[in-house]
């Protein structure tokens, strides 16, 4: 016997469990299907913004779990360490194993129908609604949520995704480490640690959380990710971020899709797709759960008005309309003077703050709550100046929508 709700929802992170709260809030019989079983690892640099707090309704002093509030980041280039800093919290540390099990049952607590250990293997869409087979069940809804990643079965099926679009491939790893023994691996215990690649095509990263490392390395094209990897570890461990007794869990690989010339088709009578499953990732950062919630949100009031189909002009609005043949003219221009000016951003203090850390990572913007936020590290290191410096590396129907190292500094 098929099961019948009014919207299906597949995949359970941050896109999926927002859109899944918003739509069973409003009395929708919601239901939402993910291969794993929660808590599970995913792959994820992991930091929140205020405005992701805001979109999922969290006040970052209430939640139970691992959560990092940052007020400086560090990119270094070519060996040298450049600091930014904010005088307030700019962002947030978390572990997604916790924040996603936490989004997911709110999402259940709203009335959402949760099935866990669920694989999607076939999507169908027609005039009478969306057919979605399980290894175990079969069940139909009037609209799908894809919410599923870059691989969404969903976006596969009804995406219309095209094999030439842009993805960035990352290999990525956390370990639960100590935050005693974390601050004593750099004096930048607590805040994400960015290094640019050579090339400027991607960028590593070192970011200490509570008790919590993780490291990894993202490029679109070039080098290949493993080579990018592998360079990145000798500079950690030449500046003593990994001794040689440290273990980290396995690297593994992961990929999303950026909005570039070939965009998905994000939405049909019957469908819906956000975050990775859409390919909205941040350009540049590859930053995703910030598009993933926003998107959501979006995707559920169209599907509370009863046309999903609106969601892709709601996406267009947000994050603009792709222009390939922009595209195709940029792609002509010297790879040399790219890097030029990916290097310019990168070291020039303004360009810094306002192009790459609050236009392309999305950090920083206005607190999450009203006021200052209340929110302390479980453990927090303590940063609480304001400056920018530059530090020499070591070597469908009708619901109703509810409503780096030590060294010298010097200031710049």
């Amino acid at each position: 016997m098929t099961a019948r709700f009014d919207a299906i929802v597949v995949g359970g992170g941050p896109g999926g469990s927002t859109a899944a709260r918003a739509l069973a809030a409003a009395g929708a019989r919601t239901l939402v299907l993910d291969a794993a079983r929660f808590p599970r690892v995913k792959l994820c640099a992991g930091w929140v913004t205020h405005a992701v707090l805001r979109d999922v309704a969290l006040d970052p002093a209430a939640y139970p779990h691992t959560i990092q509030p940052f007020d400086t980041v560090s990119i270094a280039v070519g060996g040298v360490e450049h600091e930014t800093r904010w005088p307030e919290t700019a962002s947030f540390g978390i572990v997604r194993a916790e924040f996603d099990t936490f989004l997911l049952r709110r999402a259940a607590a709203a009335g959402a129908t949760v099935v866990e250990g669920a694989r999607v293997r076939d999507v169908r869409a027609d005039a009478g609604g969306v057919t979605i087979a399980t290894d175990d069940a079969t069940y139909a809804a009037d609209v799908v949520v894809g919410a599923g990643g870059h691989h969404c079965p969903v976006a596969r099926a009804l995406g219309a995704v095209d094999a030439a679009e842009a993805v960035v491939v990352t290999q990525e790893s956390e370990t639960r480490v100590g935050a005693d023994l974390l601050r004593t691996l750099t004096p930048r215990a607590g805040t994400p640690e960015l290094f640019a690649e050579p090339d400027f095509r991607g960028y590593g990263w070192y970011f200490t959380k509570g008790d919590f490392l993780n490291v990894g390395v993202g490029a679109l094209g070039g080098t290949p990710v493993r080579a990018r990897l592998e360079r990145l570890l000798r500079t950690l461990r030449a500046t003593g971020r990994l001794p040689d007794g440290l273990a980290l869990t396995p690297f593994k690989g992961h990929a999303y899709a950026i909005r570039r010339a070939r965009p998905r088709c994000v939405a049909g009578d019957r469908f819906v797709l956000v975050g990775d499953a859409a390919g909205l990732a941040r350009d540049v950062s590859g930053e995703g759960i910030g598009p993933a919630t926003r998107s959501a949100r979006l995707a559920a009031a169209a599907i509370l008005a009863g046309r999903p189909r609106d969601h892709a002009a709601a996406v267009e609005a947000e994050w603009g309309r792709p222009r390939p043949a922009l595209a195709r003219l940029l792609a002509l221009v010297p790879h040399s003077l790219v890097v030029f000016g990916a290097r310019l951003a990168c070291t020039r203090p303004g360009l810094r703050r306002r192009l790459v850390l609050e236009g392309a990572f999305g950090i920083g913007g206005p607190p999450c709550a009203s006021g200052r936020s209340t929110a302390t590290a479980r453990p927090s290191p303590s940063t609480t100046t304001s400056r920018t410096t530059s530090t020499p590396a070591s070597s469908t129907g009708g619901w109703s929508t509810p409503a780096p190292t030590t060294g010298r500094r010097t200031a710049i």
